[in-house]
């Protein structure tokens, strides 16, 4: 392993590739990294540049009852009504991310959860690789976490709204005869449009500043892969066992044979009536016991094994 590989807490997708090409001896590429993250046999993670918005949440169960108002009747304490306090959107089985009204910043590096629109945008990457672009349709945000934190991407609804305007703005120039004074005019309008939405959203309910973002690509990112993630992915290839093959005819012969050499070497005849008690003691003795039936159905295979070899 490389000296400076361990003084790295995350590499890029092209410098994973060529580690772990290097490691298990064979080629990959960086549609393969795609690949396995969207089968959950790996975890990319985004590096951050500059700092990205985020409501900060958890992951809930969505039948916790904490996650619903609950009216009982005073008399019987039975329950009477449930009213979700949270959207019922699942990200997974039965769990939502129960997210703080409140946004906020942050960097460095983040995992991708692949169960918001990150995961749209990491199978748009691995199309793109071969050569066509999937059609993705996004309904929730994109979700990164980092241990227990789970953050979904927010964008400036003001500027949201803005943008909107300002490309409808340009449109509508674009399809007309400019005249002198229409520029300015968009300028003062969308000036004047921003103040508007500022004094008008400041004031909402659930923060009312911000949305949903549509995906990763609003946000100055790198797509990463922490080290202690690739060390963990490699060894999970290289301690897969192989499948064990059954003995053929000869070796389980030579092992017979083997065995009835060590018998005759320590004076046991493996015929002998009562033998396989006294081994079935000794294999106690070494930790790792056999069954008397095993024993004799062993003892009783040796005999015809040394005579096909002594032929």
């Amino acid at each position: 392993m490389s000296k400076l590989f361990k003084l790295k807490e995350w590499l890029t997708l092209d410098e994973a590739v060529v580690h772990i090409s290097n490691v298990l001896g064979e080629p990959a590429t960086v549609a393969d990294l795609y690949r396995f993250a969207l089968e959950g046999h790996l975890t990319l993670s985004v590096n951050f540049v500059n700092s990205a918005l985020v409501r900060k949440g958890r992951w809930s169960n969505y039948n916790d009852p904490e996650n619903f108002d609950i009216e009982y009747d005073d008399f019987t304490g039975e329950e009477l009504e449930r009213r979700p306090k949270y959207s019922p959107t699942e990200f997974r089985e039965l769990a939502i991310v129960r997210l703080e009204l409140t946004a906020q910043t942050i960097k460095g590096v983040w995992d991708l959860t692949m169960y918001g629109t990150e995961k749209l945008e990491i199978e748009r990457h691995l199309g793109l690789a071969f050569g066509f672009e999937p059609l993705t349709i996004g309904i929730s945000g994109a979700l990164v976490q980092r241990g227990d934190v789970v953050c979904m991407l927010q964008r400036d609804i003001v500027r949201n709204r803005e943008e909107a305007y300002e490309e409808a703005m340009k449109d509508n120039l674009a399809t007309s005869d400019a005249i002198e004074g229409e520029v300015d005019e968009f300028d003062a309008k969308t000036k004047l449009y921003r103040s508007e939405m500022l004094s008008s959203f400041m004031e909402d309910t659930l923060d009312g500043k911000h949305i949903s973002s549509r995906g990763l690509s609003e946000n100055d990112h790198i797509l990463v892969i922490r080290t202690n993630e690739i060390i963990r992915f490699i060894q999970s290839l290289e301690e897969t066992p192989a499948p064990e093959k059954p003995l053929t005819t000869n070796e389980r012969n030579s092992l017979l044979v083997l065995i009835g050499a060590l018998c005759k070497e320590v004076d046991i005849d493996p015929n002998q009536r009562g033998v396989a008690a006294s081994l079935v003691a000794m294999t106690e003795m070494n930790g790792a016991s056999l069954t008397d039936d095993t024993i004799r159905k062993i003892l009783g295979q040796i005999e015809g094994a040394v005579s096909l070899r002594s032929k």
